[in-house]
């Protein structure tokens, strides 16, 4: 069993962690009904790793007796950054889930031309959940590292922040976009910033401003992707591209 503390309540000169996350609390506790002297891992989100005894329960927090600090390998993923166009209803939450395990670094909810899903007054809120979404696809998979679910921001906001990226994906139908294997090939990244847009795709205005930053618009084939499906699918072949 796994679990997430933040990394202000590791305590290593006292030799003890403390859980007070309430989420985390509740599957402790009521969930998978652990009792002192249950054996647990511990992860803070920063690529640390311990083994650790329950050594009490109360209702505010969980205090953990570290056994041992975990040695992590270290992550074969470039430093990557999804740059997402929110999608209607819950579809972000599934893209958020599946981006994590499939090794992002930091997913940037993105508001563009036509984006359609109503986030007014309610950023704070869905920027919580998707973190907590982030957390749970973390622990499941078993990631040491934590990914950051950064503000939602324009789309030139996003332009402008992943200029700095040794490889952009711009995923786009338009009839002159390369083919992501082409953009793709022979390329080792350290930095790579992923475009996706909405439901319709980014607009016309859109793709001609990404080519005024020089980035080339990728194609991911010839059918029509859902836009949950084109996050996994990109991401995917980085995974197969960046560990080969």
């Amino acid at each position: 069993m796994r679990f997430y503390v933040s990394p202000e309540f590791v305590y290593p000169e006292k030799n003890i962690i403390e859980i007070k996350d309430k989420g985390e609390l509740r599957h402790i506790r009521d969930v998978m009904r652990l009792v002192p002297g249950s054996e647990v891992g511990v992860f803070d989100g920063t690529g640390m790793e311990y083994l650790g005894r329950i050594k009490d329960i109360n209702r505010s927090s969980v205090v953990i007796d570290i056994i041992r600090k975990i040695e992590i390998k270290k992550d074969i993923m470039p430093d990557i950054t999804l740059y997402q166009a929110i999608p209607k209803k819950g579809k972000m939450d599934l893209i958020v889930e599946k981006a994590v395990e499939l090794g992002v670094t930091r997913v940037a909810p993105m508001i563009t031309e036509r984006t359609i899903s109503a986030i007014t007054g309610k950023a704070g809120k869905k920027q919580d959940r998707w973190s907590r979404i982030a957390m749970a696809a973390s622990k499941q998979c078993g990631r040491s590292t934590l990914p950051v679910i950064v503000d939602i921001r324009s789309f030139e906001e996003c332009l402008n922040e992943s200029g700095n990226s040794d490889l952009i994906v711009f995923a786009a139908l338009d009839k002159d976009a390369k083919p992501l294997k082409q953009i793709l090939e022979s390329s080792r990244p350290s930095r790579v910033s992923v475009f996706v847009g909405p439901e319709g795709d980014f607009s016309q205005e859109e793709i001609a401003k990404a080519r005024g930053h020089g980035y080339p618009v990728c194609s991911l084939g010839p059918l029509v992707l859902r836009v949950e499906t084109a996050a996994m699918y990109i991401l995917s072949c980085l995974n197969y591209e960046c560990s080969s």
